[in-house]
């Protein structure tokens, strides 16, 4: 038995989809984990037979009922960057362990190069500390490390709010490539890994795109598409920080999200994601898509708002 949890967010969901679409387990196979049992995400789960039971985080008696029974759990993680992140990792964690679970697989970023062991970026940093438990627990476990969407090349470039079409300018810290991925691509992959869990024990996927580009590049592929000339500049972290503060980037209750994006810049232009892995390809049986593939899809201003994207780029 495998217990999912995340299944009503992009990621988690796109991996339920796939193992509902392609039959690849049972409705005796797993069950959901969720803290919102009754979401419309969950519906076609519901329809198939799967059992949904409530489970949250902030409540680690509830993951208890949740996971009981299960061999193993899909772990995803808690959606923030703030100090609790880590905490509550730690608590399901140990709520697993304490019902008899066996192997935990636990969803990272392919941030801090091959390794992901040291980061530069503060939203890698409970990752880093979450790895680190799940492997000293005593538990088996299985390490998925996610590339920065693709949709959220706005974000990183700039803040750019594709909905704008007056901006003249994209303002960063600094450059550096990311080897960008179809978030829905990567929730196949994982509904794949899902589907033979017990075959991944002990190993760490990076799932990227077939390859890196830098805000640069994937800013010339804007211009080009849209016929605008819109140029990148770069004034280091507080400068692009001072920028983004006065020119009014962000609404003042997220304010204080530039400081983590200015670091997150900063492990893109050290190297921490430039590098394009195989594996999402092998498992997907076919060539990732690419930048390019997406493009335009990824300037449509209908999916495009750096404000409902800021919450996804937690993962």
């Amino acid at each position: 038995m495998l217990v999912l949890t995340g299944a009503t967010g992009g990621l988690g969901g796109a991996a339920l989809a796939t193992i509902l679409e392609k039959q690849l387990l049972g409705a005796s196979d797993f069950r959901i984990s969720s803290s919102n049992p009754q979401s419309a995400a969950l519906k076609a789960a519901i329809s198939a037979g799967i059992e949904v039971r409530y489970g949250s985080m902030k409540q680690p008696e509830s993951l208890e009922h949740s996971f009981a029974g299960a061999e193993a759990v899909f772990l995803v993680s808690y959606p923030s960057i703030g100090v609790e992140r880590y905490e509550l990792h730690k608590a399901a964690i140990d709520a697993a362990r304490k019902v008899g679970v066996k192997h935990i697989l636990y969803t990272s970023l392919a941030l801090g190069g091959i390794d992901g062991e040291t980061s530069q970026a503060d939203v890698m940093q409970a990752h880093i500390l979450t790895t680190a438990y799940l492997k000293a627990s005593g538990l088996k476990w299985t390490i998925l490390r996610y590339a920065p969407y693709a949709h959220l090349w706005n974000v990183v470039a700039g803040l750019h709010d594709l909905s704008n079409d007056t901006a003249t300018e994209l303002v960063i810290p600094e450059d550096g490539a990311i080897a960008y991925a179809d978030r829905a691509e990567m929730g196949e992959a994982t509904g794949r890994v899902l589907a033979q869990w017990s075959s991944f024990e002990g190993q760490t996927l990076r799932l990227t795109g077939p390859e890196a580009l830098t805000a640069k590049q994937v800013l010339q592929m804007y211009n080009e598409y849209t016929g605008k000339s819109v140029k990148l500049k770069e004034l280091g972290t507080d400068g692009a920080i001072r920028y983004h503060q006065q020119k009014g980037s962000l609404p003042p209750e997220q304010i204080d999200f530039l400081a983590n994006w200015a670091t997150m810049s900063a492990a893109f232009a050290a190297g921490e994601s430039d590098s394009a892995d195989p594996a999402l390809e092998k498992i997907l049986g076919r060539k990732p898509k690419t930048i390019a593939d997406m493009v335009s899809k990824l300037i449509d201003v209908t999916v495009g708002r750096v404000r409902h994207h800021l919450k996804t780029i937690k993962c």
